[in-house]
């Protein structure tokens, strides 16, 4: 396979040697997986998150030649940041024939590693629930025979033998913080004065608001531990009173509602997924106030949007995403499908979590190490200063390189213990799918992990989803599909059955 390679960094955080970083890597990638490398594209100090990069913008003309069949990538956030750019500029690509694939992430970008990535992370949180169960059945024997169960030791406080006591030194810091909190000071002069009376952290520095950001509402101070199954009330020793405590809460609740004023962003949910079925550009989200004050969301056809030039209706934001949920309930995630899509799961998985995968992840992980441990022998017993700054970027680019790769054997080590049941996969998506259907991140999950592409008319939506064997339906296939669909035909009046294979 022919490919180019696209390289960049932003000028915030990483420097040269991380574009070097980069396309080491991806050579190793390419040579590994015997590929043809073509070209480099290289933007510096460029933010993924803008499409004002020359490098980027002449490799998206260049694939018009169809002189490559695939971008390859450090990892798919250097082809861009923002969702929406992502999507764009893919939905070009996909018009040339060319895919960006990614050389450090285990699971590949294509619906079946969507629908792993979604699941992966369904399956990491009933991990993490069972294991909190566990967990809080030892804390809850600790707690009632009040021993200190480890972690963050609160401000003013010190542990003894397992047991929590006042530390007077800095419990007169949590006092004046409190006291003239109270009497209606700001934070910052507070923490000025703690700071000018010779108060320090643990580790001697100054303090800041971060030290305090919920110290403030924290009821231990009043000698209260509650963990939401325990509550001890001799666990930590009172510092200050019920009454100032009070006194301090109502004044925080005044301070967030006047915080409380200011606007959260709104996340639209299909973003990236929604495409317009007259044109086929992307939806993308807007608002609007009415002359009332009420503010109201919607997804619009992007060509309309900016220029115009597309007939396509606004949705509203809160339907259709509800929309899409029912739909996938009703017609993809039924007890039949759910079989089909764990068996599916599981011999995917089997493919991408090999022990044989593991162990290539894990000897590259073992070869940086021993680069790193190189570069910090040579930074050590050398002293050209300019050549110690060139070494210590090339450990910088190895160390996130290193951090990386371990985030992705997690991944590949997690997909290995699907091998043991298809039942386990079919248990975790019935639970998602008996979960509150209102809830947010429920809704988040069901789409990020199921749904592909939508196509929406003003009367009806084709749905296609994450499914195995099924590549991403271009607008010119959907068209075509819709020929030989006689469900979704262009004479409905209502929301025709969503379009889905197994």
């Amino acid at each position: 396979m022919n490919i180019v390679i696209y390289a960049r960094y932003s000028s915030n955080k990483q420097t040269e040697q991380s574009i070097e970083g980069q396309l080491r890597v991806c050579k190793e990638y390419a040579e590994r997986n015997n590929l043809t490398i073509m070209h480099e594209y290289i933007d510096r100090a460029k933010s993924g998150t803008k499409d004002n990069r020359p490098d980027f913008l002449q490799m998206i003309d260049d694939a018009k030649k169809k002189e490559f069949e695939a971008i390859l990538v450090y990892k798919l956030d250097r082809f861009s940041r923002n969702k929406y750019d992502s999507v764009v500029y893919k939905h070009k690509l996909e018009k040339f024939g060319v895919k960006v694939i990614s050389a450090t992430e285990s699971i590949s970008d294509g619906p079946e590693g969507k629908l792993v990535e979604g699941l992966l992370e369904m399956i990491a949180e009933m991990y993490s629930m069972d294991l909190s169960q566990k967990t809080k059945r030892g804390m809850k024997e600790s707690l009632i025979k009040g021993n200190f169960i480890g972690g963050h030791i609160l401000y003013g406080y010190k542990v003894i033998d397992k047991k929590i006591y006042i530390d007077e030194d800095k419990a007169a810091a949590v006092r004046y913080l409190f006291e003239e909190y109270a009497n209606g000071k700001p934070k910052k002069q507070i923490i000025k004065e703690l700071n000018d009376k010779g108060f320090r952290t643990r580790n001697n520095r100054l303090l800041t608001t971060n030290n305090f950001q919920n110290n403030l509402s924290n009821k231990k101070y009043i000698g209260v531990y509650d963990n939401g199954t325990v509550q001890n009330l001799d666990y930590y020793p009172a510092i200050i009173s019920k009454e100032l405590f009070d006194k301090v809460q109502k004044r925080l609740a005044i301070n967030k509602h006047n915080a409380g004023k200011q606007k959260s962003p709104i996340e639209y949910l299909l973003t990236g997924k929604l495409f317009c079925g007259y044109c086929g550009n992307s939806m993308v989200g807007v608002s609007g106030t009415s002359q009332k004050g009420t503010k109201h969301c919607y997804y619009a056809c992007s060509l309309k949007y900016k220029l115009h030039k597309c007939n396509k209706k606004y949705e509203n934001k809160e339907s259709m995403e509800q929309l899409v949920i029912d739909e996938t309930i009703k017609n993809v995630l039924i007890e039949e499908n759910i079989k089909t899509i764990a068996r599916s799961v599981v011999e995917e998985t089997n493919k991408n979590a090999s022990l044989l995968k593991i162990k290539e992840y894990e000897n590259r992980i073992n070869q940086i190490e021993k680069n790193l441990d190189k570069c910090f022998d040579d930074i050590f017993f050398n002293d050209n200063d300019d050549l110690k700054i060139r070494l210590k970027n090339k450990a910088d680019s190895l160390s996130l390189q290193k951090k990386d790769l371990q985030e992705e054997l997690k991944k590949l080590k997690l997909a290995s213990k699907l091998n043991h049941s298809e039942q386990d996969i079919v248990n975790i998506i019935s639970f998602y799918v008996s979960q509150n259907k209102e809830d947010i991140e429920f809704k988040r999950k069901i789409i990020n992990s199921f749904i592909n592409r939508i196509y929406v008319f003003d009367n009806r939506l084709v749905i296609y989803y994450n499914l195995f064997g099924e590549d991403a339906r271009t607008f010119d296939q959907m068209q075509e599909d819709l020929k030989n669909n006689d469900k979704t035909s262009s004479n409905t009046k209502c929301i025709g059955e969503p379009k889905f294979r197994l």
